[in-house]
């Protein structure tokens, strides 16, 4: 007999089989993985172990430890230790290391569900008579080989590992930089380097350049990339002329998975519950289309096609003259979705899935010839929610000295819904032949969208004139934006050893970025409550903008090439040196269009409808009959484009380059990299208004370097450098584009006469590699900008009672810096302490920027007379600390750590004229993550992100003589995510 919680179970199933196949294939092939019988690895016995150098006892992490005559083999972690799961027999264990002689345990003797335990202790090769020429890949997915890189690097430079992402739960590569000394991440997807963003830092995705899908941004938008897909993020601080010339914060080169030596197949699923969001029947969104859940819009939020792909001309109803028009205005205004209200639901769960697939296929027995293959594809959705957020703007009203409040311009409570979903994929594929050189293809796609809902609601101090009045405002905004990357890449490396043994690799590339906002939608209205209690409501036109609708594209390319030549050769001492030059090109396009349909409801008053917003929009077009003779009216509310050709914009650049470099070692101590990279670029940017005119650049800078690294020991090193970079305007700051930032209450508009920044930069850094994995290092930097570019607050204004906000050149800015970093295994304090690791890294940094003058007058003048010329650049936080505990298991996959990261009070935005600027203030989280290892192939394990749940502020601070208070530009608080996860590795 069948229960009914078998009915009801069978019956759950079938739905889910029904609606989302592909979520019941990928869960039932990961059960039946998990559900394999226990008899399988119980019939396993284990090999482990630690390969340790023979003259100085330090483990040798990335070791290779194999089973003779068999593709079963690892490689040794950070501390050296490695494990095999092995059927029971008796097996010969080979272990190798390039510039280790190999060592071979014969006659290993494995029984079932017994531990082995073998040493190995390798010694250095000795090669004597011809040269031999080892073609390895070393997989640079751990902190050891990146910090044995690190040591060797020319430049200085800061990277974060897969394993190092993992054992923190970052999900993307943008949370991954958080734990990268002096960077810190504004936004969730915009890192800064030493206090630098933007226009001061640059991205590269296997060594090229990727585009910007951010209308009013120059960095690219690192959440984009999960980082499941990746081996690596390598931060260099120090420009080397073989480097793009445009960072001075920071390089961030992003690399992804290489194709393993072995077969690979990795599986993975997880879900989160948020203690704020998940299961809230308060939750908002705006509608959904059907192909949300793969982060694109299912046409339902396109523009109509009545409206074609240029602006319509759409008649008002004071300007109908006949009835085709009368009918035209009709149904366009009807084309569009009457909601405009937040729909309350409850939020789900976030969750997430994953599978990647590699393997290398030799075609002759001594492995010359191969062609290895990945590719990868994950999948996640994440809820976030708030409510009973705080809202205000303030401003100053009188003198700075004598006031002892901000005066409020409108303050009240906020609640936001957000759903982001997410994918990425990617594919390489690689053919190396030992003599030939390899070549590979590489192509990555990610996709991604937040699905919005925002409601706000509080009072205007206009409205509150007196204490009876009862004026209260409702803001609604709906929204969508779609983003998406598509990257192509094909390269090579060769080496020519009959000419001068000379080493050639070359890179072409295409990268696509776009960012798609349609149908974002905004809607204000009033209420007053009268003597009987009821509510009354308006629109309020007077002092607001009527409903509108925008539409926004945004699509940016980047084609790029290069091709280096690099010479080794002995210096006069006999140490090896290199010289290297090359050259490289990339071209750039940017489009950008907006569309804004506002509603005309000067026929229709909300009123009659209040609170009931939907079937307010319901009433929309012509509302009652219509013929030849009444074609003007019977209208309920209309649409009409707002028609702006400055609203859309077109941008190119092209940028080439030339450099040459020496790596030279003056002595067995002291080594100089130096050289020059020659930059010339050409900028153009134009709207479709012929009267804006049309901004350009045209530079061509010569880029110096100059390195030196002095060893005092093997294990350390003292790192002194001076470059120059440049800085360029972004497309939207050299186009004369204006629009309205919803964000900042502002109108923004281009400056055509801009002109680029050119930076001297200055850094040293001591570092200390005591052991694998290991690191102390302390480093400082001063940066001199001659021109920088800072956006301003223009007195002058706009139209109506919006603040203007623009961009210009100003005489200078500083920035000065101090970071200091440690990564250390406990072992030397007790024994019993091996498996536990300690990291940390501090960063304090000051910058200050001149103040337009104009908008320098403007304070003074506005009610700070004695207001300081300078301000921190925007983003730049004071302090960055990062401290983490990690424990790591030698024997099994068993993992634990807590994480915490907090940033200084950083500047938000300029305020208008001697109103203090808004600060995002100092904000701390505290993450764990616990791995378990089940079985040699599965994980289990339960993260736990923002643990100490403290509010998110941003404020303006009002400090005197008389009073220190601080008044609440936004206030939220996002709760604790647990999320638990299980990992399939074969």
């Amino acid at each position: 007999m069948i229960s009914q919680t078998d009915h009801a179970c069978k019956s759950y199933e079938e739905e889910v089989k029904m609606k989302h196949p592909k979520l019941y294939i990928f869960v039932m092939v990961l059960a039946i993985i998990i559900a394999l019988p226990g008899s399988i690895f119980a019939q396993k016995g284990m090999v482990t172990g630690q390969v340790i150098d023979a003259e100085t006892s330090d483990p040798l992490p990335g070791a290779n430890v194999v089973v003779v005559g068999t593709n079963v083999g690892t490689a040794a972690n950070i501390d050296g230790y490695f494990t095999l799961n092995l059927a029971p027999g008796t097996y010969d264990i080979l272990c190798s290391m390039i510039g280790y002689e190999k060592q071979i345990e014969l006659q290993v003797i494995v029984n079932t569900n017994i531990s082995k335990e073998i040493s190995f202790r390798l010694k250095m090769e000795t090669i004597e008579g011809e040269e031999v020429v080892v073609e390895a890949q070393v997989e640079r997915d751990n902190s050891a080989i990146l910090l044995r890189d690190r040591k060797k690097a020319e430049a200085v430079s800061d990277a974060i590992s897969a394993e190092d992402m993992s054992q923190s739960g970052a999900g993307d590569a943008a949370a991954a930089m958080k734990k990268v000394t002096g960077a810190s991440v504004v936004d969730g997807k915009y890192v800064y380097i030493r206090g630098l963003g933007d226009r001061y830092a640059a991205t590269t995705l296997n060594g090229a350049e990727l585009p910007s899908a951010d209308p009013d941004k120059q960095s690219f938008q690192l959440d984009l990339i999960p980082s499941n897909m990746l081996n690596n993020i390598n931060t260099i601080k120090t420009f080397t002329p073989d480097k793009p010339g445009t960072f001075t914060g920071g390089l961030v080169d992003v690399t992804t998975k290489n194709y393993p030596q072995k077969l690979t197949i990795q599986m993975s699923t997880s879900s989160g519950y948020n203690s704020v969001t998940t299961g809230n029947d308060n939750f908002i969104q705006p509608n959904s289309g059907g192909h949300d859940w793969l982060a694109m819009d299912d046409g339902s939020r396109e523009l109509p096609s009545i409206f074609g792909s240029s602006p319509a001309e759409i008649p008002t109803p004071r300007d109908v003259e006949n009835l085709e028009q009368a009918l035209y205005l009709d149904e366009a205004s009807k084309s569009f979705s009457n909601v405009m209200m937040p729909i309350a639901s409850s939020a789900g769960i976030n969750s997430s899935m994953g599978f990647s697939l590699g393997n290398t296929l030799f075609f002759d027995e001594a492995q010359n010839h191969s062609i290895g293959f990945f590719g990868s594809l994950k999948w996640g959705q994440q809820y976030s929610f708030y409510e009973n957020g705080e809202t205000g703007r303030f401003k100053l009203v009188g003198d700075l000295e004598d006031v002892e409040a901000l005066t409020p311009e409108f303050t009240g409570e906020d609640k936001k819904g957000t759903r982001d979903i997410s994918w990425g994929s990617i594919a390489n594929l690689a053919y190396k032949n030992n003599t030939f050189g390899h070549i590979k293809f590489s192509y990555m796609r990610t996709q991604s969208a937040e699905s919005m809902a925002r409601y706000l609601e509080g009072y205007r101090a206009s409205d509150r004139t007196s204490s009876a009045s009862t004026r209260t405002f409702e803001t609604r905004v709906l929204s969508w934006t779609e983003r998406g990357l598509n990257s192509y890449q094909l390269e090579g490396d060769h080496k020519v050893s009959s000419v001068l043994n000379m080493n050639i690799d070359w890179q072409v590339a295409l990268a696509e970025n776009d960012q798609i906002e349609p149908d974002q939608r905004y809607f204000f209205n009033i209420y007053d409550i009268n003597e009987d209690g009821e509510y009354l409501y308006g629109n309020d036109l007077a002092n607001s903008q009527s409903p509108q609708r925008y539409y926004r594209d945004l699509n940016e390319k980047t084609r790029s090439g290069q091709f280096n030549l690099n010479f080794p050769f002995k210096q006069w001492n006999g140490f090896d040196a290199k010289f290297k030059t090359g050259f490289s090109g990339k071209s750039i396009t940017r489009s950008y269009d907006q569309r804004r349909f506002e509603y005309d409801t000067s026929n229709l008053s909300y009123r009659q409808y209040g609170p009931d917003v939907d079937t307010y929009f319901a009433q929309v077009g012509i509302v009652d009959s219509v013929s030849s003779s009444r074609y003007r009216r019977w209208y309920g509310l209309t649409i009409n484009e707002k028609i702006n050709p400055s609203n859309f914009f077109d941008g190119d650049a092209d940028v080439t380059a030339a450099y040459a470099m020496i790596d030279l070692p003056l002595t067995s101590k002291l080594r100089f990299i130096g050289g020059a990279r020659i930059e010339k670029s050409l900028m153009n940017s134009r709207t479709e208004n012929p009267d804006d005119g049309a901004g350009n650049l045209k530079n061509t800078d010569v880029l110096p370097s100059i390195n030196f690294i002095y060893a005092p020991q093997d294990n350390m090193n003292l790192r002194i450098a001076a470059t120059q970079t440049v800085a360029r305007p972004t497309f939207r700051e050299l186009a004369p584009y204006q629009s309205f930032e919803f964000v900042g209450d502002f109108i923004y508009r281009g400056n055509t006469e801009l002109s680029r920044t050119l930076i001297q930069n200055y850094d040293i850094r001591w570092e200390w590699f005591q052991n694998p994995g290991e690191v102390l290092a302390v480093s400082g930097f001063f940066k001199n900008f001659n021109d920088p570019l800072e956006p301003f607050l223009d007195p002058r204004g706009a139209s109506g009672d919006d603040a203007l906000q623009s961009i210009q050149n100003v005489d200078n800015a500083r920035v000065l810096g101090v970071e200091l970093e440690a990564k250390k295994a406990l072992g030397f304090i007790n024994s019993n302490l091996k498996n536990f690791h300690l990291g940390t890294n501090l960063s304090i940094v000051g910058s200050e920027v001149d103040i337009p003058q104009a908008e320098l007058e403007e304070i003074r003048a506005q009610g700070d007379p004695n207001a300081e010329s300078t301000r921190p650049f925007t983003g730049q936080s004071p302090y960055l600390l990062n401290v983490n505990m990690v424990y790591k298991s030698f024997s099994h996959n068993n993992s634990a750590g807590l994480f915490y990261n907090v940033f200084g009070d950083r500047l938000y935005l300029v305020a208008t004229a001697a109103t203090p600027d808004i600060y995002e203030r100092a904000y701390g989280t505290l993450d764990f993550k616990g791995t378990l290892g089940i079985t040699r192939n599965i994980n289990l394990s339960l993260t736990a992100k923002n643990l100490l749940n403290r509010a998110r502020v941003f404020s303006y601070q009002l400090e005197n003589d008389q009073v220190n208070e601080e008044f609440i530009y936004q206030k939220y608080k996002r709760g604790t995510t647990i999320g638990i996860s299980l990992d399939y590795k074969l």
